[in-house]
Order: C-alpha cells, then structure tokens, then sequence
C-alpha cells in the first residue's frame, strides 16, 4: 500500500474517532444540564421617601454561602425602580469579610475595617441586613463585627427583629410601581389585603409565618369613601393592627398599601356595680390556661376592693380582655405606659394583675402590671 494512502487511512480514523468524542460531549452535555440551585430571598432597600424600608424579593444562588450572597446583593443595592439602597454604592462587596452561622440560631456578620465609615452614615443598612438575614428559617439574631469587633458595644454586636409601628409612608412612585405591578398580573396578591401585609410589613418587623387575620375591609365601588382594611397579626405572642388603604379608590382590582401599624388594643368597658360587677386587685400565685384558672393573692389590703369576696381561685371568661400594661418612659407626672392585648398563656406567676370580674366572681377584664 503507498505510503501517501496509508497516512490518509490513518488521518481519517483518527479524525472520525474525534468527531465521535466531540458529539459524545456535546450529547452528554445536552442530556444533563448544569443548572444552578437559586432561593426566592427578601432583601430591604429604602423607600424614595427616604423614611422607610421597603422589600425586594430576588432569586440568590443558595448552593453557594446564602449569608454571604444576601449581605452582597444589599451592598449591590436594588433592581426594582423607585427605590434607593441602603448604603453608599462606592461601598464595594470587599467591605464584607465573612458571614456565617456562630450558634444554633444566630449568623455573624464579619466586615473589613472600611466599612465602618458606610455603617456609621447609614443605620438602615443594619436594619436591611438584620431583617434580611432573619427571614431565613432558623436564624433569630445577627451578631456584626468589624475588624473582628462588635460593632455597637451598645448592643455587643446582637442586633434582633423588632417591631416598628406608628404611620407607613408609601411615596406615590412605589404606588405607582406597585399599581403597575398589579396591573400587568406579577402582583396579583396587591388586591387581598392580608397577602399584602404579610409581603410588606417584613420591614416593620413582622414574619411571613406569623397569624394574620382580616378584621373588616370596606371597599364596596360607588361608595365616596376610600377603600379601608385592618388585619391582625399575632407575632411572638403579641397582637398588633395593620391598618390598609386603598390609594387609587375602592374595588377589588385596586390595590392596597399600608397606612398604619399599632399594637392591638381591645376597649375594656369600666366595671358596672348596678351589674354586680367589681374590680379587684391579686398577685399570681398559679395560672392553669387549659382549665382558664387563675390563683391570685389579694394585694392592698387597706383598699376598699379587700372586702369584695372573691379568690383566691378565679374562672376567665373565654372572651375576657388582658392587657399588658408596659412601662415605656417616664415624664412630670410619672411613669408612662403601653397598654396591649395578650392572652391568659401571657400571665406569669408573681404578676400583679387589675380584674373586673362579674357577680359570678369570674374575670371578664384582666391588666397585667408592668413587670420593670
């Protein structure tokens, strides 16, 4: 055989078998795709309004640090418009060192020496970054360091969820935002009043797994009044009100935003002694709320309500009012409280508590005095 035609034999062999390693990669390549594991997370930037967070849900990479990469994409800043970041975009995603689990339920943030100039100027990045991180199941606190030092002797470094409450200011261009949202069907959840005080209040502190529940909502067309809504939400035991608006009128396709958040409060009627009714005062002893028993300890005993037959043992009514009154500063004229709605689980032994009860001698009204 020449030797011209037995290399060509050789080189197309050789060139078919390559062409066959080269279709084998691509087919395999084709039959499984590499695809990255990605986590729908809440990050928190600032409102154009410069008074408030507000969320931004994104897709993270979570097959990678998910700390990690929610600390840098606030550091990014938002992709929604209308919204501004929450610290200066110069920072750069180097300020942060590390960021990672330090016990059971608790992620610590490692920051580099210059970032304490970007977290002095800017409270509301500690806030974005404690709220974001939280909302990741199991994580209740964030400890920050910078330079491997709490960043707030104040607070050692600890920083947790809190509740925020008082009026939400929406600025007209996230209303419109979210108006559009709505409009286009990415935002469905806009028009039911509860969905979105679960979505929006993250930034006031609120859970997505908390209780919510609608109260009222009024937003019937034709009528003169705006659309108005109130759902309760029960978070770590305490009751609070979200009150919703309707900003572009009544109707089911409109949307609602925030408007207000407070701590419930139930109105407790004065006792009526034409009904029997009276008010006594008793230190726990025991609390039983299976059975709704109280054991109290008459307290004041030079008070006229001593000679009110009644105790030790009393029933609560299944719809009685409690209320936690908590000592929350002081002025000229004495301490100033916070009065909330709890439950009959939230009495304590050794709490002095207020009670109406009835001429039955059970419990239709209950204050706890601050324990402070």
């Amino acid at each position: 055989m020449p030797k011209l035609l037995r290399l060509l034999i050789v080189f197309s062999i050789i060139s078919l078998l390559l062409s066959g390693c080269i279709a084998k990669k691509k087919n395999n390549a084709n039959d499984k795709p590499v695809t990255q594991q990605t986590k729908t997370v809440t990050l928190y930037f600032m409102d154009n309004n410069g008074k408030q967070l507000v969320p931004e849900e994104r897709q993270i990479a979570s097959d990678k640090n998910l700390f990690e990469s929610i600390v840098k994409q606030i550091i990014a800043g938002p992709e929604e418009p209308g919204i501004l970041p929450v610290i200066s975009r110069d920072a750069g995603e180097d300020i942060l060192e590390s960021a990672d689990w330090y016990d059971t339920n608790g992620v610590m943030v490692k920051f580099r020496e210059e970032a304490k100039q970007y977290l002095d100027k800017s409270p509301a990045f500690i806030q974005a970054i404690v709220l974001s991180l939280t909302q990741v199941k199991d994580v209740e606190k964030v400890a920050i360091e910078v330079n491997n030092k709490p960043y707030d002797d104040g607070h050692n470094g600890i920083y947790v969820r809190t509740i925020k409450t008082g009026p939400v200011y929406v600025s007209k261009t996230r209303q419109e935002y979210l108006k559009k949202l709505a409009e286009d069907g990415k935002g469905e959840w806009l028009y039911d009043p509860v969905e979105v005080a679960r979505k929006e209040s993250g930034a006031f502190g609120f859970l997505p797994d908390d209780e919510y529940v609608l109260v009222s909502k009024k937003n019937h067309l034709g009528s003169n009044d705006i659309g108005e809504a109130y759902v309760n939400v029960k978070h770590e035991g305490k009751q609070y009100t979200i009150q919703l608006y309707q900003p572009f009128g009544p109707g089911e396709k409109s949307i609602w935003i925030l408007n207000h958040i407070s701590k419930k409060v139930t109105p407790i009627p004065e006792s009526d002694p034409k009904a029997g009714e009276a008010f006594i005062y008793g230190r726990v002893k025991s609390v039983d709320p299976a059975k709704r028993l109280i054991v109290i300890e008459r307290e004041y005993v030079d008070s006229p309500d001593i000679r009110i037959k009644a105790g030790p043992e009393i029933y609560v009514l299944p719809d009685a009012i409690i209320h936690y009154q908590e000592k929350v500063g002081a002025s000229i004229s004495g301490y100033v409280y916070d009065e909330y709605d709890v439950e009959l689980k939230d009495i304590k032994v050794g709490d002095e508590l207020g009670i109406i009860i009835t001429k039955d001698k059970k419990a239709r009204a209950i204050i706890i005095s601050s324990r402070q």
